[in-house]
């Protein structure tokens, strides 16, 4: 297996959703039957009873849910018995994915209905996957989860299960977005054994013989922030230009942060779940734009060391992308 099958797997097989490389849209598989109709809720109220942390389960427990939660278990449902046709029956057209927090970018994006079903498909097939996802509230069709994950892979790594905070969007019976963020904890497990048969993936190449820069220009589009330029900057005023041009989200904010020693990008993107920075976790600037709104700051000051870039999308808050380290120079 050469060494970008053997990434693309690994990374697969890390939970339902993965790294670059499993966004081939070609030859896809067309549904072979309609998705179950979710069942009709009695209540609006969530009733599980919470599994033994270290059991695999052995299919997703019938709770009395929201409808909107019906439809992220029927998903799921159809995803452990190797359905993926019919699994994707489930999600919108358009539908946005967003994994947090895993190698080696700490950020993945999948985009539309085919790609959903290619990646299940080339991810989770013969791998004994299990998705336990365990609804915790749902406000206004967004249903926000606890989940947990077994597959070979991890099984064999000594990892499993892994553990993920997870957001749903429902609208109009499909699931229009969904966001996977690492458990922290469960990082600070897999990164170990991981790195101990990849080590390729934390290999971090630190810019050099650049000309540093004062000047960065960030762009939402297409669900995303994107930067282009170079990843070297002077310490001192740096100029930060910023340009919302996607209807995705309500909200748009930038933010850079400095780190304490030994946390890097994959600690920060796992973080993003909580209200606010961790202590280890320094928020240098924040910015939050209007859709379509573009803005220039004043200098910002800037110390010599590594910068981390971080963009959010708001309703429901989500972290939608990502760039750095950026090295500042004297």
């Amino acid at each position: 297996m050469n060494n970008r099958s053997r990434i693309v797997t690994v990374m697969c097989l890390i939970m339902v959703m993965g790294i670059a490389g499993c966004t081939s849209t070609d030859n896809q598989t067309s549904p072979t039957s309609a998705p179950t109709t979710p069942p009709t809720p009695t209540a609006n109220v969530i009733s599980t009873v919470a599994p033994t942390p270290t059991a695999e389960p052995t299919a997703i427990l019938t709770p009395t849910v929201d409808p909107s939660a019906a439809i992220v278990l029927n998903m799921i449902q159809r995803i452990d018995a190797e359905d993926y046709a019919g699994a994707a029956e489930f999600v919108a057209e358009d539908m946005l994915v967003y994994l947090i927090g895993m190698p080696p970018t700490g950020m993945e994006i999948y985009r539309g209905k085919e790609q959903f079903q290619t990646f299940l498909e080339e991810c989770c097939t013969g791998q004994n996957f299990v998705w336990e996802v365990t609804p915790e509230r749902v406000s206004n069709g967004v249903v926000f989860a606890e989940s947990k994950t077994w597959m070979d892979f991890t099984r064999q790594l000594g990892v499993a299960p892994n553990s993920w905070h997870e957001i749903f969007v429902v609208d109009k019976g499909k699931i229009s977005l969904y966001v996977s963020m690492l458990n922290e904890e469960s990082l600070d497990n897999f990164r170990p054994a991981l790195r101990e048969i990849m080590p390729e993936l934390f290999e971090v190449v630190l810019p050099s013989g650049e000309t540093p820069v004062s000047q960065v220009a960030i762009t939402f589009a297409d669900g995303t922030c994107s930067y282009d330029g170079p990843l070297t900057l002077q310490a001192g005023p740096l100029a930060v230009t910023a340009s919302a041009q996607d209807l995705n989200w309500d909200k748009y904010a930038v933010a850079f942060f400095t780190l304490d020693e030994g946390k890097d990008l994959l600690d920060l993107m796992a973080s993003t779940y909580r209200p606010s920075p961790p202590p280890w976790a320094r928020m240098v600037f924040l910015k939050e734009l209007d859709p379509k709104e573009s803005w220039t700051s004043p200098d910002l000051q800037v110390n010599e060391g590594l910068l981390y870039m971080v963009c959010f999308g708001g309703s429901p808050d989500t972290t939608i992308g990502n760039a750095g380290p950026f090295v500042v120079q004297p």
